[in-house]
């Protein structure tokens, strides 16, 4: 909140055009001046209509108590304004929203400090907490584990650096063995003449139920009889093909195998020569390196199982735990500070008063030294320039002279001639009165238009009868009511 001073609103002395003014000027000091004068002037004039501004003249200085020229001083880089829900004018309350910005931005650090600061407090929380049998049991196996998987890396490594030849080359024979043995099997199966003739007998058996169905087929009989032993014969042929059929397929069932197990045996054969060689050869550089990493990592996982057995162990260590406690304390403050950038997203009056003016629209670039708008509080106010208000206005105000107003018992009245008697006193009829310029005043009730009323003027020669006071009222020329108004300042009577 940038405080612009003191505001500085003219306001001043009241040069108060009342009509109670002129009023008393006319009816106060001019009654008493002309109980020793000499004449009294009366004129009739018509009740009027017209538009009847009523001002307050001071002079003096406004000083509001509260005054702000407010920013969204918590915002970084530049941004659109997003709402605008005020304009000049415009009272507001302490704590309202006058306008915002887009505060996803905010919200989302808000939420990364919220979650960075839960995750500092369980770490925290993990260290202060003693050590359960089910965590030290846990340690323990992951210790284990890690053991087994280091000897596994150091065996897989020295197998590489120290290869056993004499059972590699006993693979290899092992699996030149294999290959033979597959290779025979593939060749027995090519050359099998037990299965030839296996085949040749199905192919004779299959082929006597088939003559027979195919003869029995041609001939015209279309009796049960026939078509039974028609039937029969076709089940017998089919029985017979569907033998030799499955006798084929099981044999090239086998013959496949044969030469699957070849083709394994030859890639195994392949296999063991090839780590044959590179035995013999000191081993694979790229396997070698691979191994001696597994080696290493395996010893830092078996490192860290330890340490973290040790620390069940040794329970809460008071250098990391005051070290996690500033961790959360640096998180919460965090923490803090994102949620006022949040809400320092949304402009807020920071005391009941009004808006003076604006200085962006909706959509405008905005930066944290961008004005957005003026706040005052003027509930107190100093004096010394000049200011005239506008205090009253009225439009076809039914208006009659000040001078024509009288008070008795505390009320207002006026003369009107009296229409029983023209030659008779004037007669008095009490009127509320509204707004005054000095000069005229407002008839809210009591007269109507096109009536008339009395003004009876009094003079001297000694003294001016008409005071000149403030708001307008002029002296009196004879008696002559004043020009009716037009936007003349004045105040209320």
């Amino acid at each position: 909140m940038k405080h612009n001073g003191r505001l500085m609103i003219g306001i001043v002395i009241v040069t108060l055009a009342v009509a109670g003014g002129g009023y008393w000027t006319f009816f106060g000091r001019a009654a008493t001046a002309s109980s020793v004068s000499a004449r009294t002037y009366t004129q009739v004039v018509a009740v009027t209509q017209g538009r009847l501004n009523a001002t307050l003249s001071v002079v003096g200085q406004l000083e509001a108590e509260q005054s702000a020229d407010l920013a969204f001083e918590r915002m970084s880089g530049t941004t659109n304004l997003l709402t605008l829900a005020v304009q000049a004018g415009n009272v507001v309350t302490a704590g309202q929203v006058l306008a915002t910005i887009d505060q996803a931005t905010y919200e989302q650090a808000r939420d990364q400090a919220r979650s960075d600061l839960q995750a500092a407090e369980e770490t925290l929380s993990d260290l202060q907490t003693p050590a359960t049998a089910l965590a030290i049991a846990q340690a323990d196996v992951a210790v284990a584990a890690a053991q087994v998987q280091l000897q596994q890396a150091q065996d897989a490594l020295d197998a590489l650096v120290n290869p056993d030849l004499p059972s590699l080359k006993a693979a290899v024979a092992s699996a030149q063995s294999a290959l033979a043995t597959a290779q025979a099997d593939v060749l027995a199966q090519q050359e099998d003449s037990a299965a030839r003739k296996q085949l040749a007998r199905l192919q004779t058996a299959e082929a006597t139920p088939t003559a027979d169905y195919q003869r029995l087929a041609v001939e015209e009989y279309t009796d049960d009889y026939y078509r039974d032993r028609l039937q029969v014969a076709y089940n017998k042929m089919m029985d017979a093909q569907d033998t030799r059929v499955t006798y084929q397929i099981s044999r090239q069932v086998s013959a496949l195998q044969a030469q699957m197990t070849l083709r394994r045996s030859q890639q195994a054969l392949a296999d063991a020569q090839e780590a044959l060689a590179e035995a013999q050869a000191g081993g694979d550089k790229l396997a070698l390196a691979q191994a001696e990493l597994a080696l290493h990592q395996a010893e830092v996982a078996l490192q860290a199982a330890q340490e973290a057995r040790t620390d069940l162990d040794a329970g809460a260590d008071a250098t990391k735990i005051a070290a996690a406690q500033a961790a959360v304390d640096k998180k919460r403050l965090t923490l803090g500070e994102a949620e006022a950038a949040l809400a320092g997203a949304r402009l807020l009056a920071p005391f009941a008063g009004a808006i003076l003016q604006t200085n962006v629209n909706v959509d405008d670039q905005v930066t944290a030294n961008t004005t957005i708008l003026t706040l005052a509080n003027l509930g107190t106010l100093g004096m010394t320039a000049n200011v005239e208000i506008q205090v009253g206005q009225a439009a076809d105000a039914l208006l009659v002279p000040t001078l024509a107003l009288t008070k008795a018992n505390g009320l207002y009245q006026v003369l009107v001639p009296n229409s029983a008697d023209p030659n008779g006193d004037p007669v008095a009829v009490p009127v509320e009165i509204g707004l005054s310029d000095g000069a005229y005043t407002q008839i809210v009730k009591g007269l109507n238009p096109g009536d008339q009323v009395v003004v009876q003027i009094a003079s001297t020669t000694s003294s001016p009868q008409m005071m000149g006071g403030p708001g307008g009222m002029g002296a009196m020329d004879g008696g002559a009511p004043p020009a009716p108004p037009s936007s003349a300042g004045g105040t209320r009577p």
